[in-house]
């Protein structure tokens, strides 16, 4: 990785109220040694209403039990968290970070995915539609598409910010224990949801790592830097973790993921983190609690790997 540069560069990025949210950690003026971002940050009940609200709909009934079931819940204490261990630590040379959290819930539009990524090559990958099915109002998804734009621009912004001057970029994500094998997400979508979550149905479902690298893109091309993913994978498995790469997941190229990795080569990382490994207790269909000893357990290995390797 090459050295963080200091020199003049794009304006800091910012918060768009509704949208995204921003927090800075460590050197109050630096451009970020480390973005961590977040397209799945909106992960309590009142930032699914806030956006509900501002849409007519209709929507399926009981929508937040899959909401609560499908958002990256724990993400956004993971990145704090991983944030102050970074750039607290004196062996660490991050001396800042920035964290970039969308605050549209995926339940209405992914900020993820690419617009124009089909659902069918979407479903191929396991992965679910920018836009669900049940959106079906006009105003509601121009509207939508509105926020998704708003929210891109400012990755964009955020990536070059950081990674054009030499950072790292960490696109951090949690999911579910197991992978419940649904991808059409319609209006039946929480009935669906609730059949697969049923306990003689759910313990058929394949269990997933407690911790994945996400490195390869869906052709098996390298995505990230081999000297970090190994530096990660080693430590979360020298410190007892099930940890994996490329399992569940590959970088398709209808996501933003894909996109920014391709713009920067070995400068970005994706990793995924279990929920059963974040909440206390996991509950997918209810706000769940997070456990903040769980949450410093999970990322210090991710946050040493970081500071041996990422910012040399």
């Amino acid at each position: 990785m090459p050295p963080h540069s200091r020199g003049p560069g794009p304006p800091a990025v910012v918060p768009v109220p509704g949208i995204s949210d921003v927090e800075r950690f460590g050197e109050a003026a630096g451009r970020g040694d480390l973005l961590i971002e977040l397209p799945h940050g909106a992960t309590k009940a009142r930032e699914f209403e806030a956006v509900r609200d501002r849409l007519r709909g209709p929507f399926p009934d009981d929508l937040e039990a899959f909401f609560f079931a499908n958002t990256d819940v724990g993400s956004p204490e993971a990145a704090r968290a991983l944030a102050r261990r970074l750039v607290d630590d004196p062996v660490s040379r991050c001396r800042s970070v920035v964290v970039l959290r969308s605050l549209v819930p995926r339940t209405f539009i992914d900020c993820n995915r690419m617009l124009d990524a089909t659902v069918e090559s979407l479903g191929e990958a396991n992965l679910t539609a920018a836009v669900p099915g049940y959106v079906g109002d006009r105003g509601d998804r121009e509207a939508l598409t509105a926020m998704h734009r708003a929210y891109a621009e400012t990755s964009e912004r955020a990536y070059d910010l950081v990674c054009g001057a030499g950072g790292l970029a960490l696109q951090l994500h949690t999911y579910a224990p197991r992978s419940v094998g649904i991808t059409r997400v319609d209006a039946d979508i929480v009935r669906a949801l609730r059949d697969a979550y049923r306990p003689e149905v759910y313990a058929t479902w394949p269990e997933r790592p407690e911790v994945e690298v996400i490195c390869e893109d869906t052709a098996g091309e390298p995505m990230a830097a081999r000297p970090i993913v190994d530096a990660v994978l080693g430590a979360y498995r020298d410190a007892g973790f099930d940890a994996r790469k490329n399992v569940t997941y590959r970088l398709h190229p209808g996501t933003w993921g894909h996109g920014h990795a391709r713009r920067y080569p070995d400068r970005t990382l994706c990793v995924e983190l279990n929920r059963a490994s974040l909440a206390d207790p996991f509950t997918p269909f209810a706000e769940m609690r997070i456990s903040q000893a769980k949450v410093d357990r999970m990322v210090a290995p991710l946050a040493g790997a970081l500071a041996r390797t990422a910012f040399t």
